[in-house]
């Protein structure tokens, strides 16, 4: 039978997630946003019990607390709707990012090492595929590793690189020599220590404010071999495998956002009056409203969809790609028309749409644009066919 009522369980880590952002994330959003600063002390919050969501997709042979994806998409919503900081949810974000390659292909030794560190809320990982001149087209990586003896040599730039001046380490996608389908890519674990690595700068963006755009630099950077995550060759295949999760959550924070909208509008039409009425009696208002909240249930709806067959084992690239299209651009429609229900305050600081709407408007580019979104979707009604 399919049921669509939350567990007992469900019910109350919804509950641990909302008392977790209320105290500890929303008396914080307007100061992230104005001082930009990395809110490390959330992150080390997030690692006590009884929510330890550092350690949430960290088995617990590595000192991880390991929940389900359908418990993650639940909470990371929660946490994004009342904490009123999206760049909080992005921290959540850190512990999918910085850990299901290694969770998934590398070798004992390298979990062993690295995991507990991440769950234990001493320092994040981060995650690095992206570089100044390769987004969306994941398999042109200028990035190169080469084998020397018994390290890797790797030279290269990364950009939009999530927290990885708080980074225990960086797992890197780079060029090697190998050849195949998966065209030569590898994936390496490479310790924030390494000579030859470097943050070379953090540029501040319109929106997201803590979290900063980060470029790194790798010249000529030697790492271990026994670094390099699964088998040489096979980093892209890990790199999708581990977008396709964390594809799932980040909707989850897309959904929140747009909750958080409506929620704001709700109120303030509510209090606004206009002509001797409150604003919601203004259908060209009240029925756009509507729409986003049907809208979101129907995101939500189709992420936990996604979520649910991740949990079972079961492919869901596509069924995530939707739910990431569908939520989108209901976040999207939800903070425009939040700005729009406000009028003029909704674009002044007094007021926190005006936050939200930069916060949206540069988080919908996070991990797949809409556009490659539909670019996967459509190659499951088409077939495969080149951009």
């Amino acid at each position: 039978m399919i049921g669509f009522d939350l567990s007992e369980h469900q019910e109350q880590i919804k509950a641990e997630a909302a008392e977790f952002a209320a105290k500890y994330i929303t008396p914080r959003a307007a100061e992230i946003d104005k001082t930009d600063e990395s809110p490390v002390d959330i992150w080390q919050a997030m690692s006590k019990a009884p929510f330890q969501y550092t350690g949430m997709n960290i088995p617990a042979a590595y000192k991880g607390q390991p929940r389900s994806i359908l418990d993650q998409l639940i909470i990371i919503e929660e946490i994004t709707a009342v904490g009123k900081s999206p760049v909080s949810t992005i921290l959540l974000q850190i512990t999918g990012l910085g850990t299901a390659t290694v969770v998934n292909n590398a070798s004992e030794a390298l979990k062993k090492k690295y995991l507990p560190v991440v769950a234990s809320g001493q320092k994040m990982g981060a995650y690095g595929l992206t570089e100044p001149g390769t987004g969306s087209d994941a398999a042109a990586l200028k990035c190169k590793a080469r084998r020397d003896g018994d390290v890797y040599v790797i030279d290269g730039r990364k950009r939009y690189i999530s927290f990885a001046h708080e980074s225990a380490y960086i797992i890197v996608f780079a060029q090697t020599e190998s050849a195949g389908e998966n065209r030569g890519i590898s994936a390496f674990i490479v310790p924030a220590a390494t000579p030859g690595f470097r943050v070379v700068e953090r540029v501040s963006c319109m929106g997201l404010k803590g979290h900063q755009d980060e470029e790194l630099e790798f010249k000529d950077c030697r790492v271990p071999a026994e670094n390099l995550i699964g088998e040489d060759g096979k980093g892209l295949s890990y790199a999708l495998r581990s977008l396709d999760q964390t594809r799932t959550t980040l909707n989850a924070g897309f959904i929140g956002l747009a909750r958080a909208c409506v929620e704001e509008s709700v109120s303030y039409a509510k209090a606004r009056k206009t002509f001797g009425k409150e604003l919601y009696h203004r259908q060209s208002l009240s029925f756009p409203l509507a729409e986003v909240a049907a809208k979101i249930d129907a995101a939500r709806l189709m992420n936990f969809k996604a979520g649910w067959l991740h949990d079972r084992g079961e492919k869901h690239t596509v069924e995530t790609a939707k739910a990431k299209t569908l939520a989108t651009r209901v976040m999207l429609e939800a903070v425009d028309l939040a700005v729009e229900i406000h009028g003029g305050f909704g674009c002044t600081t007094r007021h926190i749409v005006e936050r939200y709407y930069r916060d949206a408007r540069i988080w919908s580019f996070a991990q797949g644009t809409p556009e490659m979104m539909d670019y996967l979707i459509s190659r499951d009604l088409f077939g495969k066919y080149d951009l």
